[in-house]
């Protein structure tokens, strides 16, 4: 099949993967873009420049692929499917410009990968399908090498955007969510129907971009600030007093950490200023970062007694 033929209809994309003898796999939750008008608005969101790079995650049968090749300076695309290899390279040949990486996009070397290409320091964006299973770990690896990208465009299920999305100390406030809103601006673009994906998902899914910030949100350690927000959403039906206590025991039953008497709980609360009765959901940006400061300087001074 000539890579100018467009695959953004279920029936050419059935027709493609019966034509190579393959099935979408469930185990990697494939499900591939077939909406023109979708795929259109992936690439203006990425606001691609002829000097970019672009990290693709699972580039599938590379409908946005071939997109993004014609605009940006180079394409690495990741794809842990080994049976769509072969494809993809028939596909992408003419395409001198983009580089198909088979691995899962959670265990390769990401240094390596964004080392390639003639500019090996200058900032990429990141673009992908997601499956949904990987969301939360795949933003996780984004944001440990958050110094190497610019802008993100993901497609995830819509629940998980709006959750990403919403501010902090509301009611649909998450833990990934703190945790993405410290280090980038976050718009939820489009909502994207589950008739745009064949075969066709359960839910519905939603265009999501993020603006790498230059300099965090935070200024407390990024360990204590992660330990925050686990405290925080970890034990929602408890108030902080109690969750802080929670939390710190568990660690102790784990032989993680110290354990956390209540007192302690309470001293570090009130060096936040943050009221024990409260819930974690509640708490802005702000108070999650007093509280990853107040608790970091409570174990240096329980350290400085021993």
């Amino acid at each position: 099949m000539a890579m100018t033929e467009k695959i953004t209809s279920p029936s050419v994309v059935r027709g493609l993967l019966e034509a190579h003898g393959l099935r979408p796999k469930k185990r990697w939750g494939q499900h591939f873009l077939c909406d023109e008008n979708v795929l259109e608005k992936i690439v203006e969101a990425a606001e691609l420049t002829p000097q970019d790079r672009v990290f693709e995650v699972g580039p599938g049968l590379g409908t946005l692929t071939e997109r993004l090749a014609q605009v940006a300076r180079e394409v690495v695309a990741v794809e842990i499917d080994r049976r769509l290899i072969p494809l993809l390279e028939e596909r992408l040949a003419p395409l001198r410009n983009v580089r198909v990486v088979e691995g899962d996009v959670l265990r390769v070397p990401w240094e390596g990968l964004l080392s390639m290409g003639r500019s090996p320091r200058a900032p990429w964006k990141a673009l992908g399908n997601l499956p949904y299973g990987i969301t939360s770990p795949l933003l996780e690896r984004l944001l440990e090498h958050r110094e190497r990208f610019s802008l993100a465009v993901l497609m995830v299920q819509r629940e998980v955007a709006e959750k990403i999305a919403a501010p902090l100390g509301t009611r649909d406030a998450s833990a990934l969510g703190a945790w993405v809103q410290a280090f980038c601006e976050v718009e939820v673009l489009a909502r994207v129907s589950r008739r745009s994906f064949w075969p066709r998902p359960d839910v519905d899914s939603a265009l999501l971009r993020l603006r790498f910030l230059p300099q965090p949100r935070i200024q407390s350690p990024l360990e204590s600030f992660k330990k925050a927000v686990r405290v925080a959403f970890g034990w929602r039906r408890k108030t902080l007093l109690k969750a802080l206590a929670a939390a710190a025991a568990a660690a102790a039953d784990a032989d993680a950490e110290p354990g956390l008497s209540q007192g302690g709980a309470a001293a570090i609360l009130e060096r936040a200023g943050i009221d024990g009765a409260r819930r974690g959901e509640t708490l802005t940006l702000e108070e999650l970062d007093r509280l990853a400061w107040a608790w970091t300087a409570w174990e240096e001074r329980e350290r400085g007694r021993d």
